[in-house]
């Protein structure tokens, strides 16, 4: 776990503008340009660390892009507090958040609140930094322009997809990866065929789930039941009704 937090986002926020969060930044700009294309939809937002690169923004699937954040910067289009989110239910297609759930102080909260704002075929795409990895839990010990103190604690992978299912969303992808994992610095997507990567996953300093909204299925009424309202409602039995009609 992450032995300390930052009494503010802009304290947090700061480790990723720093020459140390580079090799961060390519890793998740790479990460990022192989998802973003994957999105469709009007409106997609971003919450969190500008770690994209402009690049990678350019190849997202949506027509429009904003980023939000709780702390303000020159690529912040709008300022949040990390508990409510200024949209409408329903009113957005994708939410991107690149390490939100760090800089927020109720990582929760603001996963509801994206569950509410996104549409009924929305998708969310989280990257999180994973607390109970080896670099989580040495950031304590690192010098103070070298740390990264979150402002809160982010949940686990399992967690957040736990959080995710009981929210109605499907988690789809998800990848671990982060500088020198595993001992060669690339991600690996989970469920891949590299098995022998699966027992370092608790060990990977970050991960990406991607999710979308559950479709609910219509399930047509049976036969029986088809006719019986029917027959509630004084109307004859016909054959498409599913059952043998009598003349």
């Amino acid at each position: 776990m992450f032995r300390f937090v930052a009494d503010d986002a802009q304290a947090a926020r700061a480790w990723f503008e720093s020459p140390v969060a580079e090799p961060w930044r390519e890793q998740e700009t790479a990460l990022l340009a192989d998802v973003l294309p994957g999105l469709t939809g009007y409106r997609c937002i971003q919450i969190g660390a500008p770690t994209v690169a402009p690049e990678a923004c350019e190849r997202v699937g949506t027509l429009r892009l904003w980023r939000a954040d709780v702390a303000p910067g020159p690529d912040v289009d709008i300022r949040i507090d990390g508990q409510n989110l200024p949209w409408a239910s329903g009113s957005v297609d994708a939410l991107i958040l690149v390490h939100g759930l760090e800089l927020c102080a109720e990582p929760p909260a603001l996963i509801r609140e994206c569950v509410r704002v996104l549409s009924p075929r929305g998708q969310l795409v989280c990257l999180v930094f994973n607390p109970l990895s080896p670099w989580a839990q040495t950031q304590g010990l690192r010098r103070a322009h070298t740390r990264f103190l979150p402002r809160s604690i982010p949940p686990r992978a399992a967690r957040l997809a736990d959080w995710l299912r009981l929210l109605d969303f499907e988690p789809t992808d998800c990848w671990r990866y982060g500088p020198a994992f595993p001992w060669f610095g690339r991600r690996w997507q989970a469920g891949a065929d590299s098995r022998w990567l699966a027992p370092l996953a608790w060990a990977a300093p970050a991960y990406a789930i991607v999710a979308r909204r559950r479709a609910m299925r219509r399930i047509p009424p049976s036969g029986r039941r088809l006719l019986a309202r029917q027959r509630e409602r004084d109307l004859a039995p016909s054959p498409a009704a599913g059952l043998p009609s009598r003349s």
